[in-house]
């Protein structure tokens, strides 16, 4: 009997976690759909884009930047303050012990990267604006973004973000590759690599051209191509914006064997090494042409090569085959 009244109890729940979900899918679908039939349609797009950017990208990178420049001794970030802003502060640890701190003010530097990437993204709506009323508007085409009530399934979500991360590493390695090879490019003297910075605004605090042509078209191209449906092109943005604003923070301490890790790693190499290799942002282009950044273990970096302990996308593909070919190989002796 209790065994009966437990698989009940447990049933129970498990139909109330159902009911919760189905009800806050119900909910959200209203909200959508109330959204999209009050509102028009562009005014929906652009206003989610805005709001999904601020959210995902530029809400962490300012308090990323905050934590940066308040606290640089915390973060890491010691060598890229300027030692005539810092002052020390003794913070209590616990048991009577203090630790000093390095805190500093944030300077105009800082301010002026957060009024550039308030503008560079303000700037790719209005991009994103001005080629939905073409379409639409003046040629009578569909919608680039499709916008309706019906949502797409989960895994169709998933599917096509993975075909649009590759998609986006196609319009970022090609075209970052030609401005660093390319010297005499139009497009040369607009790409600015500043020195390791203090804020994860790096990536979009450059010029207006750099920006839309490494960060808004690499993102937007691939959403038209495989037409997607809006909630589809909000989660691409939002996954791509979470993972820059963290690999370009530059944090010393992101776990290398983690995705992430290596993204970051590679953004740091690729400044480092002052753009002669690390183009791409999943890094498959920059091995088959030779381009891809690594470290030996002695901590000196190459572009193109090996090397024992190397941090290479291939390289680790290539180590993992092999420990789990001699792991297999183990098995199989010992039975």
């Amino acid at each position: 009997m209790s065994a009966l009244i437990g698989s009940l109890g447990g049933l129970g729940l498990l139909l109330n976690n159902y009911t919760a979900s189905s009800l806050n899918l119900f909910f959200f679908w209203m909200t959508w759909t109330t959204l999209i039939l009050s509102h028009p349609p562009l005014r929906v797009e652009l206003l989610a884009t805005f709001f999904v950017r601020f959210i995902f990208f530029l809400l962490p990178a300012l308090i990323f930047t905050l934590f940066d420049n308040l606290l640089p001794s915390l973060a890491g970030k010691e060598p890229y303050v300027k030692s005539s802003s810092r002052k020390s502060v003794s913070v209590p640890t616990g048991r009577g012990r203090k630790k000093t701190l390095q805190v500093s003010n944030v300077n105009r530097g800082t301010l002026f990267a957060i009024f550039m990437t308030l503008g560079n993204i303000m700037l790719g709506i209005g991009v994103q604006a001005i080629l939905e009323y073409i379409a639409v508007d003046v040629f009578r085409r569909p919608r680039l973004l499709r916008i309706s009530s019906t949502f797409p399934y989960p895994w169709d979500m998933a599917r096509g973000i993975i075909y649009a991360m590759f998609l986006r590493e196609l319009f970022i390695y090609y075209p970052h590759r030609h401005i660093h090879q390319t010297p005499k490019s139009p497009f040369h003297k607009a790409h600015v690599h500043p020195r390791p910075t203090t804020s994860s605004l790096n990536l979009t605090s450059t010029t207006p051209i750099d920006y839309l042509l490494l960060q808004f078209l690499p993102v937007y191209i691939p959403s038209i191509m495989l037409s997607f449906h809006l909630l589809t092109f909000l989660a691409f943005v939002a996954v791509t914006s979470l993972v820059d604003v963290v690999c370009y923070s530059q944090y010393e301490y992101l776990p290398k064997a983690f995705f992430i890790g290596r993204i970051a790693r590679r953004v740091r190499g690729h400044d480092e090494c002052g753009g002669k290799g690390g183009y791409g942002w999943i890094g498959l282009l920059d091995w088959l042409h030779g381009t891809e950044i690594n470290w030996n273990e002695g901590g000196v970096m190459g572009v193109g090569g090996g090397g024992e302990g190397g941090e290479g996308f291939t390289q680790a593909v290539r180590r993992g085959v092999r420990t789990r070919k001699a792991t297999r190989k183990a098995r199989q002796s010992d039975e």
